[in-house]
């Protein structure tokens, strides 16, 4: 499983670094960076320009490659110089960290908490996607650590644990969604009757409120977004049978 997992980080590590090299000074205005979960809109739409039509013959130079990642099923979210990714060893260490997109050196490595469900399925990995968000980036791991990181150190500015505060009831798959960031807010889906969805100051962390449907279901491993439906914004969760956050 883990030898999967380094195949598609190195595919990844050759498409962005080529990116990287051609991306403008100005990396604030890079329409290369991808922040989260199927990029900037959730969408799986890049609005990079340019881009090869096909590769070349011989394929596309490798710039570098990493292979003491961790395991998991983490996609990377990349933003100017970085790449940030979760992983986890063993199951008491399930992580974040920063690369660079240049050499592919760690930057920071920071704990987030235990793997979800470790003992009670084979595929106990990481799974969720980070999201950054300016200076801060914001994980969750599947045991249901919710952290808020400083994307320059990797130092925790808070931290909650969904499954415990709000009795969430994570899926046969534990916590797999990744947080999703709109204005001031952060959502996630604890699961069952307390909080189907929650909003989070992101700032803080702090409440800022909580739904939950009657029936009380665990959370999907579909990620919440925001879509326009009748000229309004609304922030939903789609079910999606079995997919990853």
């Amino acid at each position: 499983m883990k030898a999967v997992l380094l195949a598609t980080i190195t595919a990844l590590c050759l498409c962005f670094s080529s990116l990287s090299v051609t991306s403008p000074v100005n990396l604030a205005a890079s329409t290369s960076d991808w922040p989260q979960w199927r990029g900037p809109k959730r969408d799986g739409i890049s609005q990079e320009k340019g881009l090869l039509k096909q590769w070349p013959t011989e394929g596309p130079k490798l710039l570098w490659q990493v292979n003491d990642i961790g395991d998991g099923y983490s996609t990377p979210a990349v933003v100017g110089p970085r790449l940030y990714l979760m992983g986890n060893r063993g199951y008491e260490n399930e992580f974040v960290q920063a690369l660079s997109t240049v050499d592919g050196k760690p930057i920071w490595t920071t704990r987030v908490g235990n793997v979800g469900n470790a003992k009670d399925f084979l595929y106990s990995k990481a799974r969720s996607t980070p999201t950054v968000d300016g200076n801060f980036l914001y994980a969750l791991g599947s045991d249901g650590d919710l952290v808020c990181l400083e994307t320059k150190s990797g130092k925790i500015r808070w931290q909650k644990n969904i499954k415990k505060e709000f009795e969430g009831k994570p899926g046969v798959w534990a916590y797999a969604e990744s947080p999703l960031v709109d204005g001031d807010v952060v959502m996630v889906t604890p699961g069952g009757a307390q909080a189907t969805l929650v909003a989070l100051n992101k700032k803080t962390g702090a409440v800022i409120w909580k739904a939950a449907v009657p029936d009380g279901d665990p959370a999907g491993y579909a990620s919440a977004m925001v879509v326009e439906a009748g000229g309004r914004k609304i922030r939903a969760v789609f079910e999606q049978g079995d997919s990853r956050g």
